[in-house]
């Protein structure tokens, strides 16, 4: 070997790792603060883009757009970038969509989509929003993996996209679990931001009720947890699905689910509904998926007299109808920096991020519209001097420097009149430039002030948002989300609380086998010497069984063999020593006090509550 590497290994690791870690964080896991993309979907956006695929566009193949996003910006695996874009038009998954689907994109059941020859996409309408004077300077470009292309940095989106759709993203030491929001709430937010800079946390949550979901549902956060959610960062809140109850004959009910929690797949909580009733943990006699494009899962009470409230906090509580979702608002800043900031550091650098790309898209136009008008000034000398232009154009063999010269024109004048056709020299009008170029001043008066008048400015950002607000659909703009502010929310419910209590008889065998009948009397005994004993007993009581050691052993009498069950011997039910035999079999809750006396004659009351052991089922 030529080339030996003398160093360290913890060092050589240390580094190399680090070097993993960053380009993961940057380059993969985490959304820019800016436009809120991962750049995979940056990627997609843009490439539609240069597809032209907006929404006044015909359809195109998910395949051809994965190819070009694979072949120009995305080196990596078609099918992430595919399920990237699948994502995106998915609106139970996203708050806004931004890709328009056709074909099957998947459902919330957890069903793949469609493979992406089959599936076609183009961009939402409201996606153009994305790309406010990206031909205008407003971003900036950098090389592509081959150099052969360029691509974005970041998008230059009216969208405080990082908000509005979220982002979820597992990185290298760091996570990232954003909530949607509304958009209408954000816009007002950022308004009160740009009005009043400093702005408290209070006041801007004053704007925004708190995360929208595109699944709908209901979200318990209290004032408390919503402070430290946007003040700091992160925190949790809790997901409810929606419900209502409907009638039918006879007093009975069923329960139907109308709306569940954000990133829960349906069949998952069908499932777990069924094996929690085939386990008797729900007293439920069934459940139904009568989903179509609404969700409708039906729930049936075993009776009408349980209590409805009770039994839907006692699903809610052992299914996924119900979930806790964890906030961690990790964000890169300035698409390098990666930082776990609030509501009021996003807002603040996205309105600065604003800034920076009206203030880039008007010099540009500044400048594009000073050319126009150095040309339209070329223009009118042409108009007052055209018969001389004319005749050095036809005479002299470098008219350019001669009428540059004669003139006092600029190169561009010269190669904007040189360059005039011949049919455009009659429709040349003096008062139609004037005004042209008066225009073209009012237009660069008003750019110079976006640039250097922050007030002016400010009021551009908001005009342009009230629009944005205004030219909103109904979908977008109506919260979906129900916010409760309950401070005392908690599921204390229990399955013992919906048992029915059923009332049998135990009976203990000469040879001390046990077993539970319904339906005995002393009658039976009577008719079956076998029998030494039987004890009436109810369902939800529990049974004490005293050995000769002196050791009371406590047992669930559900757990008995029952009907035509052969009985058991209480050493099968109970942990019993090599010479402890069976004294005496107790109803713990209808006898209270137990007189225990010994072979000696001595004694004791003994109540029959104390020894019951509650920790354990026996």
């Amino acid at each position: 070997m030529k080339n030996i590497i003398k160093d360290d290994i913890n060092q050589i690791l240390k580094s190399r790792y680090l070097s993993y870690a960053v380009s993961t964080i940057i380059s993969r896991s985490l959304p820019d603060l800016r436009d809120g993309f991962k750049p995979v979907h940056r990627r997609i956006i843009y490439s539609m883009y240069l597809l032209k695929l907006f929404n006044n566009s015909p359809f195109k193949k998910s395949a051809r757009i994965v190819g070009d996003v694979m072949g120009k910006f995305h080196p990596h695996g078609d099918q992430a970038i595919y399920q990237s874009l699948v994502r995106m038009a998915q609106d139970f998954s996203s708050r806004v969509t931004l890709v328009e689907g056709q074909g099957n994109f998947g459902n919330i059941d957890g069903d793949n989509a469609a493979a992406m020859r089959y599936t076609e996409a183009r961009l939402e309408e409201i996606t153009e929003l994305f790309f406010d004077g990206i031909e205008e300077d407003s971003t900036t470009f950098s090389n592509n993996y081959d150099g052969q292309n360029l691509e974005p940095d970041v998008l230059p989106s009216k969208l405080p996209n990082i908000l509005l759709n979220g982002s979820t993203g597992i990185a290298v030491g760091m996570a990232t679990n954003i909530p949607p929001h509304n958009l209408l709430e954000l816009n007002d937010c950022i308004i009160q931001l740009i009005k009043k800079p400093n702005s408290s946390d209070a006041e801007l949550l004053k704007k925004i009720q708190g995360p929208d979901l595109p699944t709908r549902g209901e979200i318990i956060l209290t004032t408390e947890e919503k402070m430290n959610i946007y003040k700091k960062g992160f925190g949790s809140f809790i997901i409810n699905s929606m419900w209502h109850e409907e009638k039918i004959k006879n007093g009975i009910y069923e329960i139907v689910v109308t709306e569940i929690p954000f990133q829960v797949n349906k069949v998952k909580i069908i499932e777990q509904l069924v094996n929690l009733i085939n386990l008797k943990k729900l007293p439920l006699d069934d459940v139904r998926d009568e989903s179509d494009e609404n969700i409708r899962i039906v729930l049936k009470p075993k009776n009408r007299n349980i209590n409805i409230k009770k039994l839907v906090d006692l699903c809610f509580k052992l299914t996924d109808l119900s979930i806790k979702y964890s906030c961690n608002f990790n964000v890169l800043e300035k698409g390098r920096i990666p930082k776990q900031l609030g509501l009021k550091a996003i807002i603040s650098q996205f309105v600065d991020f604003r800034k920076i790309t009206v203030k880039r898209k008007s010099k540009f136009n500044i400048n594009k519209n000073s050319n126009r008008l150095e040309i339209l000034k070329g223009y009118l000398i042409v108009f007052s001097n055209l018969e001389k232009i004319i005749k050095i154009i036809r005479t002299k063999e470098n008219p350019k420097k001669i009428i540059i010269k004669l003139f006092k024109l600029s190169a561009l004048q010269a190669d904007a009149i040189l360059n005039m056709r011949l049919g455009s020299l009659r429709k040349l009008d003096e008062l139609n430039i004037n005004r042209e170029i008066k225009k073209l001043q009012e237009i660069n008066f008003d750019l110079k002030k976006l640039i250097k008048n922050d007030n002016y400015l400010s009021k551009f950002l908001i005009k342009d948002i009230n629009e944005i607000s205004d030219a909103l659909s109904k979908k977008i703009k109506l919260r979906r989300t129900k916010i409760i502010t309950a401070n005392n929310y908690d599921l204390d419910i229990k399955i013992d609380e919906f048992t029915e209590v059923e009332k049998f008889n135990i009976l203990i065998t000469k040879d001390n086998l046990i077993k539970k009948v319904k339906d005995y009397s002393e009658d039976n005994k009577e008719r079956d010497d076998s029998i030494k004993t039987s004890i009436p007993i109810s369902s939800n009581h529990k049974i004490l069984i005293f050995l000769s050691s002196g050791k009371v052993h406590t047992l669930d009498p559900n757990l008995l063999p029952s009907g035509k069950a052969s009985p058991k011997s209480y050493i099968e039910l109970i942990n019993v020593g090599v010479d402890e035999k069976l004294i005496g079999v107790f109803n713990a809750n209808t006898q209270n006090k137990l007189l225990l006396i010994s072979k000696l004659g001595k004694g004791f009351i003994s109540i029959s509550e104390k020894n019951v052991n509650k920790s354990k089922k026996r």
